[in-house]
Order: structure tokens, then C-alpha cells, then sequence
């Protein structure tokens, strides 16, 4: 039942039983998925995702950048007179 280097993929599914996943011939795998679709973008036969440039919402101002709520700024001077001497 075992193998010098531990089980074969035979003992594997005779030990699993029904369990043993079994895949479509077509299955592909995330990796795969991922690698044909670059290689489809680079050849020109699908289109590179957009993204939008800059940022939205509340926290983020007309040009994208975005906006610190007031009073949590860092401030030298403070830090320096809480310092222990």
C-alpha cells in the first residue's frame, strides 16, 4: 500500500473512495485561466482592463488626492515637549 516516497496517487484515491474530486477535460486551472488571458491581451485579441485614473468619494478631493481629517496631522513640537529627558 505505501510507496518509499509515501502514497501514489493510485493508494490516494483508493483510500479517499468517492470523494477523490473528479474534473471536467476542459477544467482550467486559476493559474492557466490567468496566463491565457495575458497572453490574449499581449497578442491583441482582448482588451487591457481601466481603471479610473483618480480616486473618488468623501475623503478624496477634485484632483484625487485625498483630504486628512482635521487634527491628525503629526506636529513636531508637541512629540518634542511630551519627551522624557
Amino acid at each position: 500500500m505505501s510507496h518509499p516516497k509515501g502514497y501514489t496517487k493510485e493508494d490516494i484515491k483508493r483510500i479517499l473512495g468517492s470523494s477523490w474530486p473528479t474534473m471536467p477535460e476542459d477544467h482550467e486551472t486559476g493559474n492557466q485561466l490567468r496566463r491565457r488571458k495575458g497572453q490574449e491581451m499581449r497578442a491583441g485579441l482582448r482588451p487591457y482592463p481601466t481603471y479610473p485614473a483618480k480616486k473618488v468619494g468623501p475623503n478624496f478631493d477634485e484632483n484625487g488626492k485625498y483630504i486628512y481629517p482635521p487634527g491628525s496631522g503629526f506636529k513636531y513640537q508637541d512629540e518634542k515637549s511630551n519627551k522624557v529627558s
